[in-house]
């Protein structure tokens, strides 16, 4: 089984590269969508979902980790496990965070008693 484009650059064909690239944007503007949908406590989740799929397909095509298992995996596999020891420091501070998940009214001026004009 093969996965990504040809490890020899000299044959590597341009359309798997192409095809990430578009795949890249289009999950960066659903991204970017998602921070405005209200999606509320689900919002980070599917967040770091789509940042997980995108540091994948950067990870299988554009590092060329097709092929024996040299010093490019070694810093792949350190990278990757880097990228959830900072996931994992994210969410520590979410939840760690007074109010968290957010409601309706928790926010710091929520708890002040309404002045009549």
């Amino acid at each position: 089984m093969t996965i990504g484009p040809d490890v020899d650059a000299r044959r590597a064909q341009p359309l798997p590269f192409v095809v990430a690239w578009a795949v890249l944007l289009l999950l960066a503007a659903v991204s970017f969508a998602t921070a405005f949908a209200g999606l509320g406590i689900w919002a980070p989740m599917i967040q770091f979902g789509i940042a997980a799929i995108q540091a994948a397909i950067v990870f299988i095509l554009f590092m060329r980790l097709k092929g024996p298992a040299s010093l490019k995996w070694i810093f792949a596999v350190s990278g990757f496990f880097w990228l959830l020891f900072l996931y994992g420091l994210t969410m520590t501070d979410y939840a760690d965070r007074q109010g968290w998940p957010a409601t309706i009214g928790s926010g710091p001026h929520s708890e002040l008693p309404r002045q009549s004009p």
